[in-house]
């Protein structure tokens, strides 16, 4: 692996990491800035979120308590693109219900991309559920 190969990989793993964090602490004014404005995002039950209607359902129909990442491996495609893939574990509940928390655990690939500003920004998240999908969050 080349030294730019793994600085890329390093970078892309905190953007994670942070990504993680601004769900948890609700900073989805960050998270925003994460998020590509061409994001598609597709949940655990198969439903496809763009970058607004997925900060709607983050922000205002469930809370996030907590993401947890495993064996992340994160594929160099070029100098533009990158395929992450690896386990997810997100506790969250519907805001309101704070005493329904449920946890969900899933096998998710995401494309990150150098946008024309070079920013890097999450173009796609896949989550496919270990075990059974979570009930639907209205």
């Amino acid at each position: 692996m080349s030294d730019t190969d793994a600085a890329l990989i390093d970078h892309l793993l905190a953007l994670e990491a942070e990504r993680g964090r601004c769900l948890v602490e609700q900073r989805f004014d960050r998270l925003r800035e994460l998020l590509s404005p061409r994001l598609l995002h597709t949940h655990t039950r198969g439903n496809v979120d763009d970058r607004e209607s997925y900060l709607r359902f983050v922000g205002g129909v469930i809370r996030n308590l907590g993401v947890e990442r495993a064996d992340l491996r994160v594929v160099p495609l070029g100098d533009s693109a990158a395929v992450m893939h690896g386990k997810q574990v997100n506790r969250a509940c519907r805001r309101g219900h704070e005493d329904e928390v449920i946890t969900v655990e899933s096998t998710v690939t995401q494309v990150w991309a150098r946008e024309d500003d070079g920013q890097w920004r999450l173009v796609a998240f896949q989550a496919t559920p270990l075990g059974a999908p979570p009930p639907a969050a209205r």
